[in-house]
């Protein structure tokens, strides 16, 4: 099957994840957040989840990664 080119969407998905320093027994307790409005492709959602990460990484009680995702299409044509 032919691939297309990759063509990038407005799709972005902005995820946070606070893991805490202490166990709660033996394990880390790890919190996820995802970021979600209609116009994820919009410049302020960057900057305000930059300033939402910025906030949460000044606890010492928790490591803090983030990441944002882009999607990408390939439309998939059958083979003669």
């Amino acid at each position: 099957m032919p691939y297309g080119t990759p063509e990038e969407t407005s799709r972005r998905t902005y995820r946070a994840r606070a893991i805490s320093v202490e166990s709660v027994g033996e394990y880390k307790l790890m919190i996820t957040c995802d970021a979600e409005t209609d116009n994820m492709a919009a410049p302020e959602v960057a900057a305000l989840f930059q300033k939402f990460v910025d906030h949460l990484s000044t606890s010492p009680d928790f490591t803090v990664t983030a990441t944002r995702t882009k999607e990408f299409v390939e439309q998939v044509t059958p083979t003669a």
